[in-house]
């Protein structure tokens, strides 16, 4: 037996949120291969200085520097950490990923552009640097240019999948219904004049 829909009764808008929620696998992805670059630095500096590079990767000192032209420090500890988390997230559905994965990659796009602008409009040994030798000077600052562009491209995937959020109804209007449906009557006014009681 089918029931005829009630009156005044609508169907839910559809979820607005579809490519939103679709995109955070793609997005998660994107910030394991940032935090595999990031890994990648500090590998290299590791294999350069042994453990005894710790307490600089984790922050807590800077006495032990390699040669290359980029290092692993204390912010790279904590932007490793948050991505961790945010890669998590982000295969959990959490939607707050696109706001902090943006924040987060964009920043580091940030420093590692200000990075790589100081090596090439410093001193000619600087420049000299940047590409020479190739392994490691070259290697790291390619890892660079890929985190830079990881962020950009984050970024922009995060407003190609972006909606605007649903108009909200004006305080006391009704929605309107589809088209076809019953439409209930205005109720009644208290203290209005009936004239089916008259």
């Amino acid at each position: 037996m089918s029931h005829a829909q009630p009156v005044g009764a609508f169907p839910p808008p559809p979820a607005s949120a579809a490519p939103r929620t679709a995109a955070l696998p793609g997005l998660a992805v994107l910030m394991i291969v940032d935090l595999l670059l990031e890994l990648a630095v500090l590998a290299h500096d590791l294999a350069e200085e042994g453990a005894a590079y710790l307490p600089t990767a984790l922050g807590f000192s800077y006495q032990h520097n390699t040669a290359a032209p980029i290092n692993f420090y204390g912010g790279d500890t904590v932007t490793c950490v948050t991505l961790a988390v945010l890669i998590v997230a982000a295969f959990g559905g959490r939607g707050w990923v696109r706001t902090g994965g943006s924040v987060l990659l964009l920043t580091n796009a940030y420093g590692v552009l200000s990075g790589l602008v100081l090596q090439l409009t410093g001193t000619a040994e600087a420049r000299s640097a940047f590409a020479a030798p190739v392994v490691p000077n070259l290697l790291l600052n390619l890892d660079e240019l890929a985190q830079l562009a990881l962020g950009l491209v984050f970024a922009l995937v995060v407003l190609a999948t972006r909606q605007s959020a649903p108009r909200t109804a004006v305080f006391g209007a009704r929605p309107v219904p589809p088209a076809g449906s019953p439409v209930a009557p205005p109720a009644p006014v208290p203290g209005a004049h009936d004239p089916a009681r008259s």
